[in-house]
C-alpha cells in the first residue's frame, strides 16, 4: 500500500496534479519537496504571516489541502468542518500561492533558528563544526559559493529543491540566498562571520581565506628562517 508522509497532501477524494503525483512515492522518506518545502508547518507559518490567529490555525491546518502544480501552489481549508458529529465555521481559505513565498518561509525559519554559539572550529580554516540539539555533530565544509552540511535536513533540503525545478529557480534569484540550501547550521555560519546574506558571506569567505594564506606564509618564513640559523650556527 502506498504511504504518504504527509496527510494535508493526500486526500482519497481530490484529484492532484500530475506535477504533485510525480512527487509523492511509495517510500515517503523520498517525498522531499513535500516534507520539507510545501510541508503543513511551513503553511502554518505562511497563515500566520497574513494575519491567522493560532487558534485559526488549528482549527483549519489538519483540514488543509496543499496541491502543488509546476509553477504554483494551491492553498485550501474548507469554511465548516464537521467535529463530533457537528457542523462547525471556521476560517478557511482558496488560493494560489507563489512557490517563492514557501522559499521565503524556509529562509525566514531557517535564519530564525540558527545558532552561531553551536559552532566550533573543524580541523581546518575552512570547516566547522554544529552541534545539534541531540547532541550529534555535524561538519560544515565552507567553499566561495556554498556551504554543505552533514546533518539530515540539510540533505533532504538538497533532495527537495533538486526535485522541484521551479523552487530552485526562486531559491536562485532570492537575494538572501542566492541558490545556498536554507539550514540552519548554514545559516549560523553566516551569523558566525557576520553575514547576512550570500554576498556578504563570499567576500567573508575570502577575508577568512587570505587571512590563512597570509598566516600560513608567515609561519613557513618563520620556519625556513630558524632552519637558515641553525644551519649557519653548525657551520
Amino acid at each position: 500500500m502506498t504511504k504518504f508522509s504527509a496527510k494535508a497532501h493526500t486526500r482519497t477524494d481530490y484529484n492532484y496534479s500530475n506535477f504533485h503525483k510525480s512527487l509523492l512515492h511509495e517510500n515517503n522518506s523520498e517525498d522531499y519537496a513535500l516534507r520539507h518545502i510545501y510541508s503543513l508547518e511551513n503553511t502554518k507559518h505562511l497563515l500566520e504571516k497574513w494575519g491567522w490567529t493560532p487558534d485559526q490555525i488549528k482549527a483549519g491546518i489538519d483540514h488543509a489541502t496543499i496541491d502543488i502544480y509546476e509553477k504554483i501552489v494551491y492553498l485550501h481549508i474548507p469554511n465548516f468542518i464537521i467535529k463530533r458529529g457537528s457542523r462547525l465555521r471556521i476560517r478557511g481559505i482558496s488560493r494560489f500561492i507563489s512557490k517563492a513565498d514557501y522559499v521565503q518561509i524556509l529562509i525566514d525559519r531557517a535564519w530564525a533558528k540558527a545558532d552561531p554559539y553551536k559552532l566550533q572550529p573543524g580541523s581546518d580554516w575552512n570547516e566547522l563544526i554544529a552541534m545539534g540539539n541531540t547532541g550529534d555533530f555535524y561538519e560544515l565544509n565552507l567553499t566561495l559559493h556554498e556551504i554543505t552540511c552533514t546533518c539530515h535536513a540539510y540533505s533532504g533540503l538538497k533532495k527537495a529543491f533538486e526535485q522541484d525545478a521551479t523552487a530552485i529557480k526562486h531559491l536562485i534569484a532570492n537575494p538572501i540566498t542566492q541558490g545556498q540550501i536554507p539550514d540552519k547550521h548554514i545559516f549560523a555560519v553566516w551569523k558566525y562571520l557576520g553575514a547576512e546574506c550570500q554576498r556578504h558571506y563570499e567576500y567573508q569567505f575570502m577575508e577568512r581565506r587570505d587571512r590563512f594564506l597570509e598566516e600560513k606564509q608567515r609561519t613557513e618564513w618563520s620556519f625556513d628562517e630558524e632552519e637558515k640559523e641553525e644551519l649557519e650556527i653548525e657551520f
